[in-house]
């Protein structure tokens, strides 16, 4: 029963397009796995911590100050509770997760992994089926470039990137520094697969995390080292090039993609009040993020060490709205990402300030575990699996605002535990079981308790 729970509880990363209703909040498929699950683990266990001590600290805080935010500016509503309510309800899920399986944290990434590759191969099915012109799906569109934009079982392009990149990563990772990963023709179809599925979704929020997947690979692989990485880093210009070149033709091929980008750009850099003609000529994903960073702005200024409290942005965005831009704007361009800010980062600012911008950078400075272990072939997978987060944490925060959403609370867990299992500091069996029969591992195969991701 445990083993389809946890099984379960992996595939609720990709089930975001999976509701029962939208009004008056959202209700997700996963939240009924969510109860099963952690019904199962109280029923089955006589005693058993919910949540970290350190989590629960942290979040009664943020609680409490988000309450006395929504109270001083008036923002106060049902919208504090549905924050509260979601982030921990997800976050005791996927501690229990961990908590049941033994924080095989290999184990449950390698889970994950066979699913991303499922999930990104029903999406190149989808996009044959429908270049071929059978019409599986009304939904998704066609790009300038004459292909579709994949959105497999997700309800977003970028949603399916964002969370496919720990699995790209990972394989990219292993492909390209273990001669025996590279020998199984079944890891050159997983890399190829994911590969493919996660360009097509022609996502910015992807090409973003690819361009962190690169650098993140090059430093960890030495290629950015004078003194270790000896011949490699004369390969960094031709990446270089490369990764222009690739933008570039990417630019002309995708002309959905050009717009975004020069409509960013020309938005961004004029700085001061908003300029209306600017803004009423450029596209709605832009419009959706500047808006947002306006409106989020103004909280910050307002409030810059709290913010205006959890869930306060949409209360804001209607207030606020009217301030800076025409009504007419919302008929024209409607109010995309008005729930979720847009990016982790605006969502932060606005309704945390400070304290919460810099409660997720510290967590993500203090529990990245750079390189150390990475030559350690008992701890390799724990660092690269911890790589593989951080680029997930700073692409959601470039682009994905929903607090936890896409199994974001799971991703959190594991990131903080690689750093800590891999530096001693939390103790778990069956790492104490590698280091009393050391072994070699693999990309595969693993002679641990856990199977390592493929």
């Amino acid at each position: 029963m445990l083993r389809f729970l946890t099984l379960l509880m992996c595939c609720s990363i990709f089930m975001d397009d999976f509701y029962f209703f939208r009004q008056p909040f959202d209700f997700y498929y996963y939240y009924l796995i969510y109860l099963v699950f952690i019904l199962y683990v109280i029923f089955n266990k006589q005693t058993i911590r919910l949540v970290p001590k350190w989590f629960l600290n942290f979040m009664l805080i943020l609680y409490v100050t988000s309450f006395m935010a929504n109270v001083a500016y008036g923002t106060l509503g049902i919208h504090l509770l549905k924050q509260v309510l979601g982030i921990t309800y997800s976050a005791i899920a996927y501690y229990l997760l961990l908590k049941t399986n033994d924080f095989k944290i290999e184990k449950l990434f390698n889970i994950y992994m066979k699913i991303a590759f499922y999930v990104a191969l029903w999406g190149l099915i989808t996009e044959v089926l429908l270049l071929r012109g059978i019409p599986i799906t009304s939904k998704i569109k066609m790009t300038s470039n004459g292909f579709y934009r994949i959105y497999s079982i997700m309800g977003e392009p970028y949603f399916l990137a964002v969370a496919l990149i720990p699995a790209l990563y990972f394989q990219t990772y292993c492909f390209l520094n273990e001669k025996k990963h590279r020998a199984s023709f079944r890891n050159w179809i997983h890399l190829g697969v994911i590969g493919i599925c996660y360009l097509f979704t022609f996502s910015s929020a992807g090409f973003i995390g690819l361009a962190l997947i690169i650098v993140i690979y090059m430093w960890s692989a030495d290629y950015l080292s004078i003194l270790r990485g000896q011949a490699k880093i004369l390969i960094v210009p031709v990446i270089l090039i490369s990764s222009i070149f690739f933008y570039n033709n990417l630019k002309d091929a995708l002309s959905e993609f050009q717009v975004r980008v020069d409509d960013t750009f020309k938005l961004f850099q004029g700085g001061g009040e908003p300029d209306i003609k600017a803004i009423s000529e450029v596209n709605a994903s832009t419009f959706a993020l500047y808006t947002n960073y306006i409106i989020a702005k103004e909280s910050f200024v307002r409030n810059p060490f709290l913010g205006s409290g959890l869930g306060s942005h949409p209360v804001n965005y209607d207030i606020t709205f009217a301030k800076y831009f025409p009504a007419d704007f919302i008929d024209r361009f409607g109010t995309f990402n008005k729930f979720d800010a847009n990016s982790l980062f605006l969502r932060l600012m606005s309704e945390t300030g400070l304290f919460g911008l810099g409660a997720i950078l510290i967590f993500m400075w203090r529990f990245f575990m750079g390189k150390k272990h990475i030559r350690n072939p008992k701890l390799r997978y724990l660092n690269i699996i911890n790589q593989s987060i951080f680029i997930l944490i700073v692409v959601r925060l470039v682009r994905t605002g929903h607090y936890f959403g896409n199994g974001f609370f799971l991703f959190i867990f594991m990131y903080y535990y690689t750093k800590k299992i891999a530096d001693g500091k939390f103790r778990v069996p069956w790492l104490e079981y590698r280091e009393a029969k050391p072994q070699e591992v693999t990309a595969v195969k693993t002679p641990a308790p856990e199977a390592p991701p493929a």
